[in-house]
């Protein structure tokens, strides 16, 4: 980890040590889109500072959430183009979203696997999020 004890220590890091995901958390209207997002090592020193403040002052109406930044994978797929009635190449990266329900009630509750929601955004894209050029895809879980 980085050994940070508050968030104030986030401003110094080098950017480097800012590949770090700072984005909104619940419901914003700033919550969608990546709208809220900030990509540390993508921004300067100055304005990485203005986000974390920003994270900071804003906690009460609307917490952020820190996360370490990994590179999407890149992926060979296909979509279909309605308008020439085919399906089309794409160069892609890919988010999987795991979705988890809890089964049971009390002490024999338990978290299970869902499904997982993968989205893949043009290559050319560095945040992955639901942009109207992105597949949504749902998928299977197998079953052993």
């Amino acid at each position: 980890g980085l050994g940070l004890t508050d968030w104030q220590q986030l401003k110094e890091l080098s950017q480097k040590e800012r590949s770090l995901i700072l984005k909104i958390s619940g419901f914003s209207e700033q919550a969608w889109g990546a709208r809220g997002v900030w990509l540390g090592s993508d921004l300067r020193s100055d304005e990485w500072a203005g986000a974390v403040d920003q994270a900071i002052d804003g906690f009460d109406k609307s917490p952020r959430i820190l996360q370490r930044y990994h590179h999407p994978a890149r992926v060979k797929t296909e979509w279909f183009d309605f308008e020439l009635g085919q399906a089309a190449p794409m160069q892609g990266r890919v988010r999987l979203c795991p979705y988890y329900f809890v089964h049971g009630e009390f002490d024999t509750a338990k978290a299970k696997l869902g499904g997982v929601l993968a989205t893949i955004c043009p290559a050319d894209k560095k945040i992955i999020h639901g942009m109207s050029e992105a597949i949504l895809a749902p998928c299977a879980l197998g079953q052993a």
